[in-house]
């Protein structure tokens, strides 16, 4: 017999107890808006909680306090200004407010405004960082009482959808892209998407046609109305992954598991966790881009095939031959008639002239049809095929052209390019049209426009202004060749450049697929290749070394994503440096993003890039500050991988360098690595090098390296015998990782703490200390550290007399750390084989073994769940499954 759990017994509220809004910003700058903002949540019969509002006989820091401790949502609307400052106080009350909102959901709201306090828009770049917090702009009062009210109304949706079985397990929100025009006579084609993707036995479509033709807006135009009506899946499951950055099939999995917060661990294969991870959820991914990747269809059979729930859109522009593939063409744009040509009316009816007019009052706003240019503009559409691609290149000329003229010179230019020669002999007409349409375009350009153009196209994906000035501008004695603003503004203007102004503090650039590759090709004609991609690289090496400072400080999650965006470049970078024989290349691009390798999972990667460096030729005649940056990323990526007595020998050599001597942060953190290898040796031997590593990182203010190093400190105090100095070591430990918002050292210091009240005696703040860790674990996705937090568990409920519960806790540990491919830390090993021993003694090995098999067939995130529940105090037993009980019967509790 098998029983299953019932969610937990819900808070009884009194009538008076409705959700409460704290509103945190500026009294008298935002005066207007906070009257909105009150009406706005009193219109949702929610309770607004505002300092105004409130009794004056308390200091005005305990009453906002106060108020925002009995809060449980938190908004922060900011303009310009930071707000005071109070004596003795190192920030102001604003900024206090946030701080001290923690896993609150919050909705945070910024005015368009100009000279904003910089103390401020720092504070602004760590919430955008946040990815707790909804960020969003606004301009007027009308408009910020309208986005929250949205906001609002989709975060009580959540919370009421979030309060059943599933919610425990539940995925991180997926995003989807805004076009940067809107879609244009595809409505037919979106309808036939909308209506496959709802059909519950299709899992694949792939929407097909060459390139031009406009495959990723109509993607993203069905996507949202999938999601948008009736038959979607719930709250934001659509998921969009653009491939466009990579061009090596195996890198799909790892793009697509980045996008579901799902991370490589160890040598675990990805798929198999992103199935994990995936499987029982119901969701929608966009790929986009999938024809330069198509090697990867059978990985993305096995995704299908191991998620049941799962549908996937691609744009391709070859099919991939997968089973239950549904193909949806997409023709070129309906062009009228000839016998329409004088019709106004008829001929506004068809797509490719809707496209061509909207596109040209972009740039002409007053355009109309009339009886004069009707023909012209009909032709013109006819002439580029109704590829909608073509007809936005041509419409970018209107602004100083009449339909009539470019008619003239696009019909020249395109039968020069149309004579079937060379290379567009076996070309399909369209393609030939498309591609014609893009050397009249480039043959526009001025020279400093086509050789930005064609420099920019070293980029995989996007890249900022400072990066295109880095890249693209070539100073000699004369000065700069070309202004990196005006050209990159003009070629934007043509629309040959695409500008994502999402974030209006970091403008980013791209291109489309069709237009990079053919800026390529101009690149190589042009002879520039090789220097262009030396200037990419040293700008890299350039951003890295920056990066890796600003990863392990307080706004290391905006850093984390300024890494991402720049992601693919960076991976090229290596590998190039690896095929050119360019060691130091390859060790100044790892070697300082260390702490973002090991966040993103990214560290056995990164251990084989750091080895192929080592043997190059190159390596023996490195500079010494590199010389030792390759020994320190060799021994940490090793020890990173298990291989302490390998890595040994690579620390020590660093740290016996005085000629030069070693950088003092690589020092301390070569003592550090030799006090987690050395497991034989003295425990004096090893406490005196690690005594030496955290007062070398105390001294230079290091934070990361700080909290790393006494966070293994402690797991040595532990292994010694002496909890309450471990816990001293790990509590401070702890307070710096908060201090620079470090969640994955934040979540690995909760799980050690725990063990240390446990070692202690301390049941009850163990159980809570690590209730707290498997909060970050389940945001964090990581199965490794996850593995860890389930063993504090198990420990607790062998201590609660529960060792059927914990033998499913030890099971589900060790299948999380089997799909990461790690072992127990090596200062966590005798715990663990106590624990076992403990669990194994009070069941027998019958009884061991069906627990364990139990908790292995647990996803990770669910066992997650089940562990919080079932150490609960007050759980009755009966509410905990039987061993053997089958794991689909488990309820997760949020």
């Amino acid at each position: 017999m098998s029983t299953t759990t019932s969610p937990n017994p819900t808070t009884i509220s009194t009538p008076d107890r409705r959700l409460r809004v704290f509103v945190s910003s500026t009294l008298q700058e935002l005066a207007d808006e906070r009257r909105a903002v009150r009406q706005a949540i009193t219109a949702q019969r929610l309770t607004p909680v505002m300092f105004e509002l409130g009794a004056r006989p308390h200091a005005p820091r305990d009453l906002y306090r106060a108020y925002l401790a009995q809060s449980d949502v938190f908004v922060g609307i900011y303009a310009r200004s930071y707000g005071w400052v109070a004596p003795d106080e190192e920030v102001s009350g604003l900024e206090d407010e946030y701080l001290l909102s923690g896993d609150r959901p919050k909705l945070i709201y910024v005015k368009t405004v100009g000279d904003r306090d910089p103390r401020l828009q720092q504070l602004l770049d760590r919430v955008k960082s946040d990815d707790r917090a909804s960020y969003q702009r606004f301009s007027t009062a009308e408009e910020l009482v309208e986005l929250l009210g949205d906001d609002l109304a989709v975060l009580l949706t959540e919370r009421f959808a979030g309060s059943g079985p599933a919610a425990a397990d539940a995925l991180r929100p997926g995003r989807l892209p805004v076009p940067p025009t809107p879609v244009v006579g595809r409505q037919t084609e979106v309808h036939h998407l909308v209506e496959l993707l709802r059909d519950p036995t299709v899992h694949l479509v792939s929407l097909v046609g060459p390139g031009g033709m406009g495959k990723t807006r109509v993607a993203l135009e069905a996507a949202t109305a999938y999601r948008a009506g009736d038959g979607g899946p719930a709250d934001e499951n659509v998921w969009f992954v653009d491939l466009t950055p990579i061009e090596d099939p195996a890198l799909v999995v790892e793009l697509v598991a980045s996008a579901f917060g799902v991370r490589p661990e160890g040598d675990a294969d990805l798929l198999d966790l992103l199935v994990a991870r995936l499987a029982g959820h119901r969701a929608l991914l966009v790929l986009d881009n999938f024809e330069q990747v198509v090697g990867a269809a059978p990985q993305l059979g096995r995704l299908l095939a191991g998620c049941p729930e799962l549908t996937v859109l691609v744009t391709t522009r070859t099919l991939l031959g997968l089973r239950g593939e549904h193909a949806v063409p997409l023709a070129p744009l309906s062009t009228p008639l000839v016998s329409e040509e004088q019709d106004l009316a008829a001929v506004q009816r068809y797509a490719a002239v809707q496209l061509f007019v909207d596109r040209v009052r972009q740039v002409r706003p007053g355009f109309v049809l009339t009886g004069q240019n009707t023909v012209a503009v009909v032709e013109l559409c006819r002439l580029l095929d109704g590829i909608p691609l073509a007809l936005e290149l041509a419409a970018a000329q209107l602004r100083i052209l009449s339909p009539a003229a470019l008619l003239g010179r696009l019909r020249a230019s395109l039968s020069r390019s149309l004579d079937l020669d060379g290379d567009l002999v076996d070309t399909p007409a369209r393609q030939r049209t498309l591609r014609a349409t893009l050397e009249w375009s480039h043959s526009l350009l001025g020279p400093a426009e086509r050789a930005l153009l064609a420099r920019l196209s070293v980029f995989a994906h996007t890249w900022t202004l400072e990066a295109a000035e880095a890249v693209g501008v070539v100073t000699a004695e004369a000065g700069p060749d070309l202004d990196a603003t005006d050209t990159l503004s003009s070629l934007v203007g043509q629309s040959l450049v695409t500008l994502d102004d999402s974030d209006a503090d970091e403008l980013r650039f791209s291109m489309l697929a069709t237009v990079r590759g053919y800026a390529r090709e101009r690149l190589a004609e042009s002879g520039e290749q090789a220097a262009t991609g030396a200037r990419l690289t040293a700008y890299l090496r350039s951003f890295a070394e920056v990066a890796g400072a600003g990863l392990t400080g307080p706004d290391n999650r905006r850093w984390a994503g300024l890494v991402d965006a720049q992601l693919e470049d960076l991976r090229t970078a290596l590998q190039r440096g690896v095929d050119g024989d360019d060691a130091e290349t390859t060790i100044r691009i790892a070697a300082p993003l260390f702490t973002y390798w090991w966040n993103r999972g990214l560290l056995a990667p990164m251990r084989t890039a750091a080895e192929q460096a080592a043997v190059l030729p190159s390596a023996a005649a490195l500079p010494p500050d590199a010389s030792a940056l390759l020994l320190w990323a060799r021994g940490m990526f090793r020890i990173s991988s298990g291989l302490l007595t390998e890595a040994d020998p690579l620390l020590q050599t660093l740290l016996d360098r005085t000629d030069p001597p070693a950088p003092p942060r690589l020092h301390a953190f070569a003592l550090a690595g030799l006090g987690l290898t050395r497991v034989g040796a003295p425990i004096e031997e090893r406490r005196a090098l690690l005594a030496e590593s955290v007062a070398t990182l105390r001294a230079l203010g290091d934070g990361w390296g700080l909290a790393f190093s006494l966070s293994v400190a402690g797991q040595l105090a532990l292994q010694a015998g002496e909890p309450a100095t471990a816990t001293a070591m790990h509590t401070e430990a702890l307070a710096v990782a908060r201090s620079i918002n470090q969640d994955h050292l934040q979540a690995q210091l909760l799980d050690l703490l725990g063990l240390d009240a446990m070692t202690q005696g301390d049941l009850v703040g163990a159980r809570r200390t690590f209730v707290d860790a498997a909060d970050l674990h389940r945001r964090l996705a990581d199965a490794e550290g996850s593995a860890n937090c389930l063993d504090g568990f198990a420990a607790v409920a062998l201590a609660q007399g529960r060792p059927d519960v914990a033998a499913r806790l030890i099971g589900a540990s060790a299948h999380a750390r089997e799909l990461a491919g790690v072992s127990v830390w090596p200062g966590l090993q005798a715990l663990a084989a106590a624990l076992a021993h403990g669990v194994r003694s009070a069941l027998g090995d019958d009884g061991d073994r069906q627990g364990r098999s139990w908790g292995a067939s647990l996803p990770v995130t669910q066992a997650l769940a089940y562990a919080v529940q079932a150490t609960e105090a007050g759980v009755p037993e009966a509410g905990v499954p039987e061993t053997g009980a089958a794991p689909a019967e488990v309820v997760a509790v949020p």
